[in-house]
Parts: structure tokens; C-alpha cells; sequence
């Protein structure tokens, strides 16, 4: 192993293989568009699942008009390509999306980024803020008490700043 390791350090490319490859932009728009009406999703599970189960169950959560594809990436990393634009966005709207317990995260498809280059350790959650005094339920002490989480998207109050309610809502990013 010790000998392998010693050639492997004295590796290098000829100058025939360090050769720029010029990629045929039009090959690249059509993935591009394909990429318009897709997601990369990223089941945070230790249990690897497969993408026929996984695109079973989604379905029939979603309940979209047209028919959408799982493909797998790499272990629980997708790329989910919809048919129709209005379908993903109605995905898109409906999240955090859980599968057998465990958070399904989604983000648009960017095909300029590499797989080990994606980044899906953030997911948007509302967070409902129970008995605070009255006083407390408002934009800012909202906002103060939503970023010792995490960051804060929005706050769900009237014009007057105001969230006296049940509970005050706040939506943001929390890590996974």
C-alpha cells in the first residue's frame, strides 16, 4: 500500500490531458431549461432511501396535475424534475416537507453547482410563539426572540406592528 501511496504522489496529467474542454453552450441552455422546472431535494435521514419509495410517498402528498421524476445524485441527495413549472411551485410553497419523520429539504436546481458542492443544511420553518405577554407580541421582540434560533424571514403581525393573538408566528431559516 505504502508503494501505491508513493507513485500516487508522483502523479501528473501530460499535457495533452491538462487541456481546457470548451463545453458546447447550447448543449448546456438545453440542461438549463430542463433545470427551470426542477428541485434538489436531500432526505436528512442516517438511512439510505431508495427513489422509486421516496417519489412514491411524495406523490401522493403532493397531489400535483402532472407527473414529476426522481433522480438520485448521490445517498438521499434528488434531483426532482416536474413537467409542469406551476406543480413545482406549488411543491415549492408547501414546504417543510417531511418523509417517514424526517425533513425533505428543498432547494431550485442549479446546474452550474456539483453535487459535493450543494449546500441543504437550512430549511424555512413557521414557529408559533405561545403564551408571551401581549406587550411582547410584536414585529420586533418577533424578531429578537426568532433570531436566538435562527434567521428571521417575517413576522406575521397587522399594519401597526402589532401580533396579539393566540400565539405570535414567525417564519425563518433554521439549520438541519
Amino acid at each position: 500500500m505504502d508503494a501505491l501511496e508513493e507513485k500516487w504522489k508522483h502523479f501528473r496529467l501530460s499535457e495533452e490531458e491538462e487541456e481546457s474542454i470548451v463545453v458546447d453552450e447550447e448543449s448546456l441552455a438545453v440542461s438549463l431549461r430542463k433545470g427551470e422546472r426542477s428541485l434538489v431535494g436531500k432526505l436528512c435521514s442516517d438511512r439510505v432511501v431508495n427513489k422509486d419509495v421516496i417519489h412514491n410517498t411524495m406523490s401522493k402528498i403532493w397531489r400535483v396535475n402532472k407527473p414529476f421524476q426522481f433522480q438520485s445524485i448521490s445517498s438521499n441527495l434528488f434531483v426532482i424534475m416536474f413537467e409542469d413549472e406551476a406543480d413545482m411551485e406549488k411543491v415549492k410553497m408547501g414546504k417543510p416537507w417531511l418523509f417517514d419523520n424526517n425533513l425533505f429539504v428543498l432547494k431550485p436546481f442549479d446546474g452550474l453547482v456539483s453535487p459535493n458542492q450543494l449546500v441543504l443544511d437550512t430549511e424555512a420553518f413557521w414557529i408559533q410563539l405561545y403564551n408571551l405577554p401581549l406587550a411582547c407580541m410584536n414585529k420586533k421582540i418577533g424578531t429578537q426572540i426568532g433570531s436566538s434560533i435562527g434567521e428571521v424571514l417575517d413576522i406575521d403581525v397587522k399594519d401597526d406592528g402589532t401580533g396579539w393573538g393566540q400565539f405570535l408566528n414567525e417564519g425563518g431559516d433554521k439549520s438541519v
